[in-house]
């Protein structure tokens, strides 16, 4: 400490112009009196010309006057300063400097000088920028893939429509002729219709989830629930119970209504057992988000296959086996990310079935379902 004190004024300044930073010192009124030589290096002018606010020459004629005006400021009212603009190099081109300024004041609390610095983030500027350009790349190619989606799945109703009529009518035309391998083709077809149509309303589905999701609304999670178990109509025998565990949260309430719905609705489809299973849906302990659980006691989805069926399309057993377009995990997972959540599976209790648990944030702050601040 005692060598410190013994630091001469050219100590500080050969530490000065030992930074990696521009660094400058001002009087109370804003005139610059001392540059570090790092801005000599970059700036190629002299002390003389910069002297008071000859650093008006080197900064961008299209930001200069909005710098004044912030700078100016900031001198008058003493409070600290911050701001982002190019400067023009001795080979004439600009970069982006980020600006920190704050007073020096004496006992009396009178400013005695400012000190200030200037860091180069030419290479973070571009970077936001390409960032900015890639957001709205990605944000139009998301609305053109919604869109098409959309589009598909709406105008494909028509014509399928009239190939279920028209399956109708031969059936009519033909009643009492079909028989054996006519009769199942039949049948088949119809069923492949059928399975069309859902295909198509969950692609439309699909496309929708999450975006009308505005409106927030207080959401009594276990009437929900209990709402859900009766809409669904499960088959007898099946139960669907909700935990006392269940929350009431600020939430959006279509597109959670629409997550635990596929849920439940998935357990059911997939079960194994449907005269004797069991969904219940709870919740764990959290911070600003809520962790819902749908856990069934149906046959499961092994490890390796638990990130595949995220995906659209994805089935584990034959669309002859079990009706399903595949897209009940993707839209849970899109809404779910939409409110800034994640979801994952786990097994279910008593080793059988599956648990799926996703986060929601609890009051409606989009961002935070993961229980961190973003």
């Amino acid at each position: 400490m005692e060598r410190a004190a013994n630091l001469t004024a050219d100590d500080f300044r050969a530490l000065a112009d030992a930074l990696p930073q521009m660094a400058w010192v001002a009087e109370p009124s804003g005139d610059i009196i001392w540059y570090n030589r790092r801005w000599y290096d970059y700036t190629g002018t002299t002390i003389e010309q910069m002297r008071g606010w000859g650093w008006r020459d080197v900064h961008h004629p299209d930001h200069v006057e909005r710098v004044v005006e912030r700078i100016s400021e900031a001198f008058r009212t003493g409070e600290p300063w911050k701001d982002t603009f190019p400067l023009r190099g001795a080979d004439g081109e600009y970069r982006w400097f980020l600006s920190l300024a704050a007073p020096h004041r004496g006992p009396d609390g009178a400013i005695l000088r400012w000190f200030g610095t200037n860091t180069d983030i030419t290479e973070r500027k571009g970077l936001e920028r390409r960032l900015a350009r890639h957001a709205i790349d990605l944000r139009r190619s998301n609305e053109e893939l919604e869109q098409f989606a959309y589009v598909a799945s709406h105008d494909l109703k028509a014509p399928l429509r009239g190939i279920e009529n028209l399956v109708g009518w031969i059936e009519e035309d033909l009643e009492g002729s079909l028989t054996g391998d006519v009769q199942t083709n039949m049948e088949l077809l119809k069923s492949r219709v059928r399975r069309l149509d859902s295909l198509l309303d969950d692609l439309l589905a699909y496309s929708r989830a999450g975006r009308a999701d505005a409106t927030m609304d207080t959401v009594d999670s276990k009437a929900l629930v209990e709402e859900l178990a009766v809409l669904v109509s499960p088959p007898e025998g099946f139960t669907i119970t909700a935990d006392a565990s269940l929350p009431t949260l600020q939430a959006a309430r279509a597109p959670l209504t629409q997550a635990l719905q596929n849920l439940i609705g998935n357990s059911i489809k997939h079960h194994d057992r449907p005269g004797e299973g069991r969904i219940r849906v709870e919740t764990k302990p959290g911070g600003d988000a809520v962790e819902f659980v749908v856990t069934d006691d149906g046959p499961g989805i092994p490890e390796q296959f638990r990130e595949r069926v995220f995906g659209m399309f994805q089935t584990l057993r034959p669309r002859d086996e079990v009706e399903g377009s595949g897209m009940g995990l993707a839209i849970v997972r899109k809404l779910v990310d939409r409110q800034g959540g994640k979801v994952w599976l786990a097994d279910g209790s008593d080793g059988r079935g599956l648990a799926v648990h996703f986060t929601w944030p609890r009051d409606g702050r989009k961002g935070q379902a993961d229980g961190l601040d973003g």
